[in-house]
């Protein structure tokens, strides 16, 4: 599997969570914010590491065409 869709699916996750705390009445504004921001965190993590996989692939096919145009 695609390392790329697993990351997505665990945002979708990511997301799943931050709307659960979100449409919880119980949960006072302090609360969630406290538990949004690891969540937060989390989600700019993987995607911070999507881009980093984007620029890798980027920079392989660049190498590749490069050794071909020789």
């Amino acid at each position: 599997m695609d390392i790329k869709v697993c990351l997505n699916d665990y945002i979708r996750e990511l997301e799943k969570e931050v709307m659960a705390i979100l449409s919880d009445p119980k949960t006072d504004k302090r609360t969630k914010n406290l538990a949004m921001k690891p969540l937060a965190s989390k989600k700019r993590i993987i995607l911070n590491t999507i881009d980093a996989l984007d620029l890798v692939d980027r920079v392989a096919e660049e190498e590749r065409s490069k050794g071909s145009g020789e």
